[in-house]
């Protein structure tokens, strides 16, 4: 039997095996060509992709030179690819000394070695010099890759100083995170200290309630006893006088009704005192401004306490030291603060003490470029002086200071009303301790009504 040949084109003639050949070879160009084709169109997409990408994407040569800068990358550095091109990039990052004529190295020794770049971001700089906060990705490029991401056609294998063929790095602007972030924060501390403040308010509002809740209870408990005591005077002397009527003698009757108008007048100045209180809460606290010599208002005040002063033993040092006495104020209500100063400097000055009440020019200085003229009155006592915790709520309603103890307290309205009549004046008082010892209370008042 003879053997069969394994090879189609033996038995065919030349001519034949020749059309076949050249079919095969049609076959593989047009194999080839539509590789190509898709070769091509793939790198087109990818040269899209890099280009219409939101982060910026950087490659680089194997000689450390940039190759591709796209879109992004022009947006955030503010350059053009043209101006970047076949530069090492030194101008786009904050680079240590040591790194500046490598640029790839720097951005691989960062993204290896910063765990958190959130938390340290790397810092490029945009043409003006503003640094941008970026996150980077580091990839290193095969020469198998290379036509996906460009031209690279030329290229002869990695350079061994760089041990990479093509080096791509992807860079995130997070600067606009950060300030967001960072306002965040702020905002986030400022909500913390403002609710903590505001529970220290709270707090704080809570205590004030609370000391004045008590010290409300005393000042009732207080004016209940102080009310009841001229009551009580005025009830028994007034029954005693009829029970005697007809037998005691007229310098006894006298006496007694002597006794119960006093009462009767201690009980007055104690309801009048709570009339004013509530008038002035209630805004209702009305002054007749009228010119009046300040001098003569004092002195007249003065004259009522010489009696009492003697009692004691006291000296009262009056020193006038205004150029012009005339002053617009309600010359009743201004004697009444005076009354109430005076009254409380000669109880907590010690017998044979010496009170002083003394006038002088001076201004209120609420506008520095037009400070308001004005008149001070400085009543100082030689007591104990104020405690230093006190010197503002002694003007406080309800509250006394903690000198009155084991005192006749009285009712501890007097310097609450003061301050009232001398704000409807537009002035101010204020309590100081001397150095010498004893307390200093200053009311001091506009000479005129009209600042304008």
């Amino acid at each position: 039997m003879a053997k069969v040949s394994a090879d189609p084109l033996i038995g065919l003639d030349s001519s034949e095996a020749l059309r076949a050949e050249i079919d095969a070879l049609q076959e593989q160009i047009a194999q080839l060509t539509r590789s190509g084709h898709e070769l091509i169109s793939t790198q087109t997409r990818m040269q899209s992709l890099l280009h219409r990408a939101t982060d910026a994407i950087i490659q680089f040569e194997s000689d450390g030179t940039i190759s591709s800068f796209n879109r992004a990358a022009e947006r955030i550095f503010d350059y053009a690819e043209i101006e970047v091109l076949h530069q090492h990039g030194q101008q786009l990052f904050l680079l240590p000394p040591q790194y500046e004529q490598d640029v790839p190295a720097y951005l691989l020794n960062y993204a290896q070695n910063t765990k958190k770049q959130y938390d340290t971001p790397l810092i490029g700089l945009r043409r003006d010099g503003t640094p941008v906060l970026l996150e980077v990705s580091i990839a290193e490029i095969a020469a198998d890759d290379l036509l996906l991401f460009d031209d690279f056609s030329d290229a002869t294998g990695a350079d061994e100083s760089t041990g990479y063929e093509a080096f791509l790095c992807i860079l995130r602007d997070i600067t606009e995170r950060k300030r967001i972030d960072e306002e965040l924060r702020q905002h986030r501390e400022n909500l913390e200290s403002l609710v903590a403040e505001q529970v220290e308010e709270i707090r704080h509002a809570k205590d004030q309630a609370e000391r004045a809740n008590l010290a409300k209870s005393e000042f009732l408990a207080n004016m209940s006893h102080e009310l009841r005591t001229p009551m009580h005077a005025i009830l028994s002397y007034s029954d005693l006088g009829r029970k005697k009527l007809a037998t005691a003698k007229p310098e006894k009757l006298g006496q007694y009704f002597s006794r119960i108008n006093g009462a009767g007048s201690r009980l007055l100045s104690m309801i009048n005192d709570l009339l004013d209180l509530s008038k002035a809460e209630a805004g209702r606290l009305v002054c007749d401004m009228r010119p009046y010599d300040l001098s003569e208002v004092v002195e007249t005040i003065l004259a009522e306490y010489e009696v009492l002063a003697e009692q004691r033993r006291q000296k009262i040092h009056f020193v006038s030291d205004v150029t012009e006495n005339t002053i617009e104020i309600d010359a009743e209500r201004i004697g009444q603060v005076v009354r109430n100063l005076l009254s409380n400097a000669l109880k907590f000055s010690a017998d044979r003490g010496v009170v002083s009440i003394s006038i002088s020019d001076t201004q209120l200085d609420r506008d520095a470029e037009n400070p308001i003229p004005a008149v001070s009155i400085v009543v100082t006592d030689s007591g104990v002086g104020i405690p230093e915790a006190e010197l503002l709520s002694v003007f406080d309603k309800f509250e006394q200071s903690s000198r009155n103890r084991g005192q006749n307290a009285g009712t501890g309205l007097g310097l609450a009303i003061s301050r009232e009549i001398v704000h409807a004046h537009g002035g101010e008082i204020s309590a100081a301790n001397n150095p010498l010892g004893g307390a200093s209370l200053t009311v001091v008042l506009p000479r005129s009504q009209r600042h304008d």
